[in-house]
C-alpha cells in the first residue's frame, strides 16, 4: 500500500468536496458462497428481468434515476447521462437530486415506497442492502444477469459485499473509503517525517503529541464522530458488528456482538485522547463540515493539523484550485460558510486509513445505484441498459476523475487518461491511494456487516459516540447499552419481516 502527499490551497477545500462523500441488511440471512442450497433458492425466486422489453419498444422509453450528487460529482454525472442519451435512441434519461446526504434520499425513498413514486434507479448508501432486498422493490441485477446481460469487469470485492445467497442486487456503485489528512507543515514543525505519517491510530497519538508539545497546536487531532469512521477501525481490525458471521453467515442473525474487548480499548483510547487535550470533537451532523474548516482555523494554535475522513475530496479541491468550483455549489440549505480569515495556504497531505492495527484496512462505503422492479418492463430494461453504460471504463473514468469516487471498473485503472492523472495531478495522488486501499485494504471475506436494521445501528453508534466523548459517560456502560439497543432492533425487524 502506497501513500500519496500533495499541496493544496487549504484544509477548508477538502471541506468543500466532503459534503459529497458519504461512507459505509434481518433475517439477514445472508449467506455464504459454500451454501448451495440457499443460493439454489434464491435464484429460484429472482424477479425477471425483462430486458428483451426495451428492443420491441415502440417509442423513447423515459426512465428517471434520483441521486444527492454535489460539487464536482454531480456536473460529473451529468454529463455521463448527457453522453448516453445522445449515444442512442432507446432510453431518455432523467437525473433527479434528493438532496445532499444519503440519509435525505434514503427518507424520500422510503416515503415513496408508501407513496408508489419510486423512480427507475436510485443511488442509495452501502448500508441498505439487506433491508432494500427485503423490501420487495428491487430488481436485482443477477436477475438481468441470468437473462443474458453482460456485466463490466467490476471489482470482485464490491460484488461481493453487495450480494446475499449468491445475489448480486445493486447493478452498479460510486464506491469511497476513508483517509487520513494531515498538515505536513505541522509534522515537519515537530520533528516528524511528512513523507510517513500515522498510520494507526497509535501513532496519530504519537504524533499529536508532538506537535502540542512543539506549540504548534493545541488540539492537534479533529475527530468527528461520524459512525462510518467507527465502522472502518472495527471491520479493518476484524471485529464482527453482530453473529452469524458478521450477518454474512448461513445461518440467522439475532444479536449484535460488538460489545467486545477491543471496542472498549478503542473507546478509552479515544477519551484518553481528549482528556489529554490531543483532539478536537466535532459531533455527528448530516452534511456537516465544521471539521474540515478547523484544518484551515485563522488562529493557528486552535488549527487542526489532522483527521480522518472520506476519500472523495480530491476531484473537488483541484476543480476549486481552477476556479471551477463555487461553494454556493455545495448545499441548498446554506450548511457551507467559507469566511474570508480562512487560511487557504495549506501544505496538506493524505495517507492511508490510520487503522488500529495497521494502515490501509478498511470496508467497503459509498453510494450504490439500484434499480427499482416497479416501473413497465420497458423502463427496468432501460435502466440496465443506462447502468451498463455507466460502467463502462470510460464513464468510471469521468466519475472518478471529474467527481472523486473510486472506479468500480477494474478495467479503468489502465485507460492512460487516468495513469497521466495519478501520476502527474494534483488530485490524482489521493484518487490512486484511494483506489488501491479499495482493492487491497478490503478483507473478501470480512468486507463489513450486513445488518437490517442499518439505519438503527448506525443511530446507536451515534448515541454511543455522543454519550463518550461528550457527556462523559463511562465507555463500557455506554458500550453495552449501544449492543442491546441494536440487538432489539434485529429482533423488531426479524418479528416485523422488513
Amino acid at each position: 500500500m502506497t501513500r500519496s502527499t500533495t499541496r493544496v490551497l487549504g484544509g477548508v477545500l477538502l471541506a468543500l468536496a466532503m459534503l459529497a462523500a458519504a461512507c459505509s441488511g434481518g433475517d439477514d440471512g445472508g449467506s455464504g458462497p459454500d451454501d448451495s442450497a440457499s443460493v439454489e433458492e434464491a435464484l429460484a425466486d429472482l424477479p425477471e428481468c425483462p430486458l428483451e422489453a426495451l428492443e420491441s419498444a415502440t417509442e423513447p422509453v423515459e426512465i428517471t434515476i434520483w441521486h444527492n450528487f454535489i460539487a464536482t460529482a454531480a456536473p460529473a454525472f451529468a454529463e455521463i447521462v448527457s453522453e448516453y442519451n445522445a449515444s442512442q435512441d432507446q432510453v431518455v434519461v432523467s437525473e433527479e437530486s434528493q438532496g445532499t446526504a444519503f440519509e435525505e434520499i434514503q427518507r424520500q425513498y422510503n416515503t415513496a415506497i408508501q407513496s408508489d413514486t419510486l423512480p427507475n434507479i436510485a443511488l442509495l448508501e452501502d448500508t441498505q442492502t439487506q433491508a432494500l432486498a427485503d423490501s420487495g422493490t428491487i430488481l436485482p441485477a443477477t436477475s438481468c444477469l441470468e437473462a443474458g446481460g453482460e456485466q463490466a469487469n467490476l471489482v470482485p470485492t464490491i460484488i461481493d459485499y453487495y450480494s446475499i445467497d449468491g445475489v448480486q442486487y445493486p447493478a452498479s456503485a460510486t464506491p469511497a473509503n476513508a483517509l487520513l489528512y494531515f498538515n505536513r507543515d505541522h509534522l515537519e514543525q515537530a520533528g516528524l517525517d511528512p513523507e510517513d505519517p500515522p498510520g494507526t491510530l497509535e501513532e496519530i497519538r504519537a504524533a499529536a503529541e508532538a506537535i502540542k508539545a512543539a506549540g504548534i497546536s493545541d488540539e492537534p487531532f479533529a475527530l468527528f464522530l461520524t459512525p462510518f469512521i467507527f465502522e472502518f477501525w472495527l471491520t479493518g481490525a476484524g471485529i464482527p458488528f453482530v453473529d452469524n458471521d458478521n450477518g454474512r453467515g448461513d445461518g440467522e442473525t439475532t444479536e449484535a456482538v460488538f460489545d467486545d474487548p477491543r471496542v472498549l480499548e478503542l473507546l478509552e483510547f479515544l477519551v484518553d485522547m481528549n482528556e489529554d487535550g490531543l483532539v478536537q470533537i466535532f459531533p455527528f451532523r448530516e452534511g456537516d463540515i465544521d471539521h474540515f474548516l478547523a484544518m484551515a482555523n485563522p488562529s493557528e494554535g486552535e488549527r487542526a493539523s489532522m483527521q480522518v475522513e472520506s476519500s472523495s475530496a480530491a476531484a473537488a479541491i483541484e476543480s476549486f484550485l481552477k476556479g471551477e468550483l463555487d461553494a454556493s455549489e455545495l448545499s441548498e440549505d446554506a450548511r457551507v460558510v467559507v469566511t474570508d480569515d480562512l487560511d487557504l495556504t495549506l501544505d496538506l497531505g493524505a495517507a492511508d486509513f490510520p487503522g488500529i492495527d495497521a494502515p490501509g484496512h478498511v470496508q467497503v462505503g459509498g453510494g450504490v445505484f439500484y434499480m427499482m422492479d416497479t416501473g413497465s418492463p420497458e423502463q427496468q430494461a432501460a435502466s440496465w441498459d443506462s447502468l451498463q453504460y455507466f460502467n463502462e471504463a470510460e464513464q468510471q473514468a469521468t466519475m472518478s476523475l471529474q467527481g472523486g469516487s473510486d472506479p468500480v471498473n477494474l478495467d479503468t485503472a489502465d485507460l492512460p487518461e487516468v495513469q497521466e492523472t495519478w501520476n502527474t495531478t494534483l488530485s490524482g495522488g489521493w484518487l490512486k491511494l484511494s483506489f488501491e486501499q479499495m482493492i487491497d485494504g478490503i478483507d473478501p471475506d470480512f468486507p463489513g456487516p450486513l445488518v437490517g436494521p442499518y439505519t438503527e445501528m448506525r443511530a446507536a453508534v451515534v448515541q454511543l459516540l455522543d454519550q463518550v466523548m461528550l457527556a462523559g459517560s463511562d465507555p463500557a456502560t455506554a458500550l453495552a447499552e449501544a449492543e442491546a439497543e441494536v440487538t432489539a432492533a434485529i429482533e423488531r425487524y426479524q418479528d416485523q419481516n422488513f
